[in-house]
């Protein structure tokens, strides 16, 4: 009888030693399970208002047990495709991570952050009768859709005394650079706790080239925003940028 109560004995134990030692070893693995982050991997530095691709990253992965704040602040890998597409607001190079807040552009930036270095800044006045602001933020890429202008024969050509012309032209596309004093989206802007302003102009980015002149395109713009200030000016979205 005391052989058998042993046995029992025995058996029990095993078996609560077995169950001690798998959730000892479950608890191990939960412990070292890992999470993946968006890590830059392009061997050639993203600079300023570059377009992210999907082959500038790859995942990097971490023990849950000891992200700390790491997660609150990096990109995770499972929203990549969150990121791609959009432009850099800083400069990146091989192994650094995404972080949430370098995918923001702060309202207050100033704009020559987000030039690169032939770039420049054009500041535009825009007729709100043919523009709604609310659909477009910096960063979007826009043309300008200008009516028929007529000026008398004596217009020579300049940037002041411009060609008329008597057919529609649409021009672009450009980088939307700010709406206003506005740099970022509404809602950044709004979770800054930067007041709304006016909205009545435009900030785009041109390029300049090699001999110091400003691109064609970003002249004859220039020409005709001179004969019509903005006025019966369509502004056209482009689609966003798809890898």
């Amino acid at each position: 009888m005391k052989g058998i109560t042993g046995i029992i004995i025995a058996v029990a134990l095993a078996v609560t030693g077995g169950v001690c030692n798998w959730l000892y070893i479950q608890k191990q693995a939960e412990s070292y399970r890992r999470v993946g982050f968006v890590k830059v991997i392009s061997s050639d530095t993203i600079r300023i208002g570059d377009q992210f691709k999907p082959d500038d990253f790859e995942e990097v992965k971490f023990p849950e047990a000891f992200l700390g704040k790491l997660e609150t602040v990096a990109v995770r890998w499972s929203d990549v495709d969150s990121v791609i597409g959009q432009r850099a607001t800083r400069e990146y190079v091989k192994d650094q991570l995404v972080l949430h807040e370098d995918l923001r552009t702060p309202p207050a930036r100033p704009l020559n952050e987000l030039l690169g270095i032939d770039e420049r800044e054009m500041t535009l006045p825009i007729d709100s009768r043919m523009f709604n602001p609310a659909h477009v933020n910096p960063g979007d890429e826009v043309s300008f859709w200008f009516p028929r202008v007529e000026r008398g024969p004596e217009a020579v050509g300049s940037a002041d005394n411009p060609v008329p012309t008597n057919q529609e032209e649409i021009i672009g596309p450009f980088r939307l650079l700010a709406v206003g004093n506005r740099r970022g989206s509404r809602d950044v802007q709004k979770a800054s706790g930067q007041r709304a302003g006016s909205e009545s102009s435009i900030g785009i980015s041109f390029m300049m080239q090699k001999d110091g002149q400003p691109e064609a395109r970003a002249v004859r713009l220039k020409q005709l925003f001179a004969m019509t200030n903005g006025k019966g000016v369509q502004i056209l979205l482009h689609p966003k940028a798809r890898p």
